[in-house]
């Protein structure tokens, strides 16, 4: 004889019986044994696994702050968040980035600090327009008008806003070139 797995499953699926004392009908139905472990489970027959429903209460034992922080939570999937802008979040983790916004001034930044550009191509020109800058502008306020603009048009600060979302795409273009040019 072949050893079916299905089988044997279906088997035990019918001979279960209800874990309410007293029933000997067939359980169909899985209700959860504690809110800390939501997979374990009892199984009732219909009728029990109703009574077990309207009796059993998730937030049991919890005070009005903890179920109100357990939803807030909920919202994020209960891991961890931190505000939008921080440099380090409470475990020390260092936000990368490839432009080096925000990172520490260095050595090299402070003299490029100082640089006052005269000429500008027409790309580049462009994309100081975008940006609301002047060819004239430092290479630390180009950067800090960046942070400035990438903050205020994003799109979890502008409830999923299709302009602030197109007006942030093109600064970073513009800040892209900015970069890859070596105005900043």
């Amino acid at each position: 004889m072949v050893y079916d797995p299905r089988k044997t499953l279906k088997e035990n699926k019918e001979s279960r019986l209800c874990d309410h004392v007293g029933c000997n009908e067939k359980a169909e139905h899985k209700a959860p044994k504690t809110r800390d472990n939501l997979r374990e489970y009892y199984w009732f027959c219909l009728k029990h696994v109703r009574e077990y429903n309207k009796s059993w209460n998730y937030f049991e034992d919890m005070s009005e702050d903890q179920i109100s922080t357990y939803r807030h939570n909920s919202a994020t999937w209960h891991r961890p968040t931190w505000d939008l802008g921080a440099k380090k979040n409470n475990n020390g983790f260092t936000l990368k980035e490839p432009y080096g916004l925000f990172n520490e001034e260095t050595s090299n930044d402070s003299e490029k600090v100082h640089t006052k550009r005269t000429t500008t191509t027409a790309p580049v020109a462009k994309a100081l327009n975008i940006m609301s800058l002047k060819p004239t502008s430092t290479p630390l306020e180009v950067k800090n008008r960046y942070k400035e603009l990438a903050k205020k048009f994003h799109p979890d600060l502008n409830s999923g806003s299709k302009d602030a979302e197109e007006r942030l795409k093109r600064v970073n273009e513009a800040y892209s070139l900015l970069v890859s040019s070596g105005y900043v």
